[in-house]
């Protein structure tokens, strides 16, 4: 897969997990809430830690996505970018994991989709860990601007 297509991919894993935390999550939040928790068929209380912890699972791997971005256009971010292909995908499988089991064992109402957005972030989150393999496996390259940084003895 090329560079370009990788930057894309990160890309649009950025806008959509930024986009979501902000027009979806955080606009419910400072909303009123009654009409967003009769929807999920939870209390105003839940759904409110609910979208709390959405909005940081939201934005640990929009963060990522960036830092990978970041590492794939400049050669000396490449160790910002390794760590960007990591918190990806890591923060898209929490994101898509938590998502699942609020579903199955949070929500009233719309159980089925939650479920599936839940399924499909992380394979999303899967792909980022494939796509991403170049900058992961850096140090394991022959290439000097893949390699860490050397360690000065003390």
């Amino acid at each position: 897969m090329k560079k370009r297509s990788r930057i894309i991919y990160f890309g649009i894993l950025a806008v959509l997990m930024l986009s979501e935390m902000i027009t979806s999550n955080f606009y419910s939040l400072v909303w009123p809430l009654k009409e967003t928790a009769e929807i999920m068929g939870v209390s105003v209380s839940v759904e409110r830690i609910r979208l709390i912890i959405l909005i940081f699972l939201d934005a640990v791997p929009g963060a990522g996505a960036l830092m990978a971005i970041h590492g794939y256009r400049r050669t000396e971010a490449r160790r910002v970018g390794r760590l960007g292909v990591i918190v990806t995908t890591f923060g898209m499988l929490a994101y898509g994991c938590y998502q699942f089991w609020s579903a199955t064992f949070q929500l009233g109402n719309m159980q089925g989709f939650v479920q599936l957005v839940g399924v499909v972030y992380a394979l999303l989150g899967l792909a980022a860990w494939f796509i991403g393999g170049d900058l992961r496996q850096g140090l394991a390259s022959t290439d000097p601007s893949m390699q860490s940084d050397p360690v000065s003895p003390p």
